[in-house]
């Protein structure tokens, strides 16, 4: 099968683009900006790149059958990016896909986000009100609505939870942190999160892509929410602490800090995930989902144990020499 996949280099895109190539007869096309960010990666020389990005590249393929679109961005300096890049870029890439007459089906990567955060003592569904509370989580809602607007093929629409794993530099702040024997908690109410490990999410949309299930939108998560303070300990303990300090961290002073991060950025123009935008997520201690519909529809099951999954992750760090 020939399969497009936009965001191949990213952390979730890369771990796609390895377990596609793992078939024999799939033959992966990586929409890439930057070539050189192949050079060092095992994947070189298994994929064919088309140069170019949401908004300039080459033309597709005309024999396409498979699209995973997972380019998005998660931060920027300003939050025009999120609408240009996450909107707007999903349009062009809709028409470019329309002349592909071999098109089976589309896969959009999305995010709880999109749908905000619990506001009630009930899982999040798919088919619930959206209510976003950061400009993320409504650039990605746009972005699925223009997707279902303009698809040109049977769609899945994969949102997403909190997803860790090898190749994450979004959590590692927070693992040198815990490293250091700080447990760091905004606020004291209690925090519970879905979240899913990478490869667990990214098999759950390869069997979407095979599925016989079209045009629906599919929450992909561990079936169990984490504590949030049981998710740091737990990684405390990988990492061979057993004393683990905990520090409450009021909310005025994280939305003075998140203010202050978002100052730095704009004066370095140097992207980070901590501003005021995830503050706006932050400040809501449930985010947690259902996944009946996964199991339903896709029989779906996440295979990796949270321990396994949270040990594979620090080891990659460690590996790296990031921890």
């Amino acid at each position: 099968m020939k399969i497009l996949v936009t965001g191949g280099t990213g952390f979730v895109g890369s771990h796609l683009v390895r377990e596609l190539l793992k078939e024999k007869e799939n033959s992966v096309y990586a929409l890439i900006r930057d070539a050189k960010k192949l050079e060092s990666s095992e994947i070189k020389g298994e994929v064919t790149v088309i140069a170019g990005d949401l908004f300039s590249s080459e033309v597709f393929p005309a024999d396409i059958e498979l699209v995973f679109h997972l380019a998005a961005l998660t931060k920027v300096i300003s939050p025009e990016e999120f609408t240009q890049c996450n909107h707007d870029g999903t349009r062009l890439l809709m028409e470019k896909l329309r002349p592909l007459t071999k098109l089976r089906k589309v896969v959009l990567l999305s995010s709880l986000a999109a749908i905000g955060p619990n506001r009630q003592n009930h899982l999040l569904r798919e088919d619930m009100p959206e209510n976003p509370v950061s400009l993320y989580g409504k650039s990605k809602l746009a972005q699925e609505k223009i997707f279902r607007e303009l698809c040109p093929a049977p769609y899945i629409i994969v949102r997403a939870p909190i997803v860790f794993g090898p190749g994450d530099l979004d959590m590692l702040t927070i693992f040198r942190i815990i490293r250091k024997g700080i447990l760091p908690t905004l606020g004291k109410q209690e925090r519970r999160y879905s979240v899913i490990y990478v490869k667990d999410l990214i098999r759950g949309m390869i069997v979407a892509a095979s599925s016989s299930c079209q045009n629906e939108t599919i929450n992909i998560a561990n079936t169990e929410a984490i504590d949030w303070e049981k998710f740091m300990l737990a990684a405390s303990l990988l990492m061979g602490r057993k004393k683990i300090k905990k520090v409450v961290i009021p909310e005025m002073l994280v939305r003075f800090l998140a203010g202050l991060s978002e100052i730095i950025i704009h004066i370095s123009r140097r992207k980070n995930i901590f501003n005021r935008d995830k503050f706006r997520e932050m400040r809501f201690p449930v985010w947690t989902c259902s996944v009946e519909k996964s199991q339903r529809l896709l029989h779906f099951q996440c295979l990796f144990p949270f321990k396994t999954a949270l040990g594979e992750t620090i080891h990659w760090y460690q590996e790296q020499n990031l921890l």
